[in-house]
């Protein structure tokens, strides 16, 4: 995981309070790193997939998700979701959330999905973390619920607790693009 070029603290915060959900995340500062640069790092450290958070005004706006394709000679990047955020709330903003630690298994629940926008993000989360999916025996649940123009993600530990970012989501994009 990383961020755009020059991102504020509260989009750095925000990249740390994700990685610190998501299994085997590495944050890497971006500095002036191409995205060439990424897909490299990425390769090295064996990763499947990069996600570069973007911003707006000082607050995270885009989460978007590549696919790193290490068949060819050279590791390429494969732009393949922009996810557009509404708004996020860190956990250090809510006074619910508490911290997990060495979460390794998940759950992905829709039930709470009534938009093609909710499905579509559970998908993607699904193949994001695949290897790591367990509906039955699980460190967190991933929920996503509809409200009237969003869809909502939170981080839910086995306690019933929030854990790490909710996510406020506006629109979710394919994009399958060579970089």
């Amino acid at each position: 995981m990383t961020t755009s070029h020059k991102p504020s603290q509260r989009t750095r915060s925000f990249v740390k309070d994700l990685a610190s959900v998501l299994p085997e995340a590495k944050v890497i500062t971006r500095g002036k790193k191409t995205l060439k640069d990424l897909s490299v790092i990425g390769y090295g450290l064996k990763a499947k997939h990069i996600l570069v958070v973007g911003e707006k005004h000082g607050n995270p706006s885009l989460i978007r998700a590549f696919y790193i394709d290490s068949t060819t000679k050279y590791p390429i990047l494969i732009h393949k979701y922009s996810i557009i955020l509404r708004g996020v709330i860190l956990s250090r903003e809510n006074p619910n959330a508490i911290k997990t630690y060495g979460a390794e298994k998940y759950r992905v629940s829709y039930d709470l999905c009534r938009s093609e926008r909710c499905f579509s993000l559970a998908d993607i989360f699904t193949e994001l973390l695949f290897n790591c999916i367990d509906t039955d025996d699980y460190d967190i649940e991933i929920v996503f619920r509809d409200t009237t123009n969003l869809t909502i993600i939170e981080f839910i530990n086995i306690y019933k607790k929030i854990c790490g970012p909710v996510i406020k989501v506006s629109k979710v994009k394919k994009v399958g693009k060579r970089i």
